[in-house]
Order: structure tokens, then sequence, then C-alpha cells
């Protein structure tokens, strides 16, 4: 999954943007996670996450990676980023 290329989505390009999540973030969690997740239903879809500190809030964050990887491409579909840890944690 590292040496892939990585390709945002309009609507993960939009989340980010809402949330303030760089590019940079994201990448580095999908070539670092703490934790992937293998959807049940299409095995080209994972959930990637990663724990990391927000400086705007001052405060340790969860950062979900939702992505498929087809053509040795990895899709980024969408982000969450959420402070409920221990809820998807």
């Amino acid at each position: 999954m590292m040496d892939l290329k990585i390709k945002f989505s309009q609507h993960a390009r939009k989340r980010m943007k809402e949330r303030g999540i760089s590019r940079q973030l994201v990448k580095g969690t999908v070539r670092f996670p703490d934790k992937i997740e293998k959807s049940l239903i299409d095995p080209a879809r994972f959930l990637i996450k990663k724990l990391y500190f927000n400086e705007k809030l001052n405060k340790d964050h969860l950062l979900l990676v939702i992505l498929e990887i087809k053509r040795n491409l990895i899709h980024i579909i969408t982000i969450i980023d959420t402070s409920k840890i221990s809820k998807y944690f």
C-alpha cells in the first residue's frame, strides 16, 4: 500500500477543507496507520485509523480514512476526524 499513488475524491477534498485536514496528514495516515480494517462487503475497501494531536483544538484526535485500492491506485473516498477516540478505536 505504501508505494501506490494516492488520489483524492472530490468528497474527500471537501471534507478535508471543512475540517482543516492536510493532504500530508491523510497521506501519512495511509502510509503509517495505527489500525487497518478491511471491508466485509468490498475486498478493495479499507478503513484506516490514525491517532494524532490536533494542534488547533489542542487535543488528541482520530483520523479515519476510507479508501479503495484499484488498479495500483489508492482512492481516498472520504475522511472523518473525531475526538471520540474510544468510540472508534
